[in-house]
């Protein structure tokens, strides 16, 4: 009983010994991959409470969600998903496998609203989708916010908050109808277009953005030039003058 006594004692020593010497020593979380399933089951989380076709986060998630069926609503409800920065990871991705299996459904009409993205290599992956809305999230600390290659229809991010991203936004080998409207860019403004037709792009905020606003519209006189190539510049024709509001749950920021 003695000997189990010191041994109990000597290590509560070591331990506090530890915590002086480490103090900034983070505990790791445990890492989900979440799933959506074809038939609308959703796994390896009970942060996520599906309602039909509605599903609305209960918590923070720490992790990926792979979607596998179209046609719903992923509503974040001012919680926080969350990766761990690293290169493969995609906070929310609707690829569904079709990279390796071109025979899986392609998912559309996808509602992704209400939440934060953070530290992931592409915040939400919209690739070889179609018909989907971003709508009302913060997406920060992403090398790619939001992905968008080989989508052929139509898709429109709305009103969501960018972050300190690499590229907020990235499109390659889409058409349709991609409309960029009423976001805030900060900290990194440059919106990646290859080989796809010119988005539209307009009614955005811009933090580096130095244009007058004589009349006091909330629109800027001069056009916003935020990217293009040797033949052409992109161009926001009515940039915002302050940032579009956030939803109360999100952080604010000062530009």
């Amino acid at each position: 009983m003695i000997g189990e006594t010191r041994a109990t004692l000597l290590l509560l020593q070591i331990l506090c010994i530890a915590l002086v010497a480490f103090p900034n020593v983070e505990i790791v979380k445990a890492q989900e991959t979440i799933y959506i399933r074809e038939d609308g089951a959703v796994e390896g989380t009970d942060k996520i409470l599906r309602d039909g076709n509605v599903y609305t986060f209960t918590a923070n998630v720490f992790g990926e969600i792979k979607v596998q069926r179209g046609d719903c609503v992923i509503a974040g409800a001012g919680y926080t998903l969350e990766g761990n920065g690293d290169e493969s990871q995609r906070g929310i991705d609707l690829l569904n496998d079709r990279g390796s299996d071109p025979s899986r459904p392609k998912i559309s009409n996808v509602t992704i609203k209400n939440m934060r993205i953070v530290n992931f290599e592409r915040g939400v992956e919209n690739s070889n989708t179609a018909n989907n809305t971003i709508f009302a999230n913060y997406i920060a600390d992403c090398f790619t916010g939001i992905n968008v290659m080989g989508s052929p229809n139509d898709f429109l991010i709305k009103n969501n908050t960018f972050v300190n991203n690499v590229n907020p936004i990235s499109i390659a080998y889409s058409g349709g109808v991609q409309v960029i409207t009423e976001n805030s860019f900060i900290d990194g403004n440059s919106i990646v277009v290859w080989l796809s037709p010119e988005p539209d792009v307009d009614r955005n905020y811009w933090n580096d953005y130095n244009g007058t606003d004589a009349d006091g519209d909330g629109i800027g006189d001069t056009p916003y030039v935020y990217g293009g190539d040797q033949e052409s510049k992109y161009i926001d024709e009515h940039p915002l003058m302050e940032p579009v509001p956030v939803i109360p749950e999100f952080p604010s920021w000062t530009p």
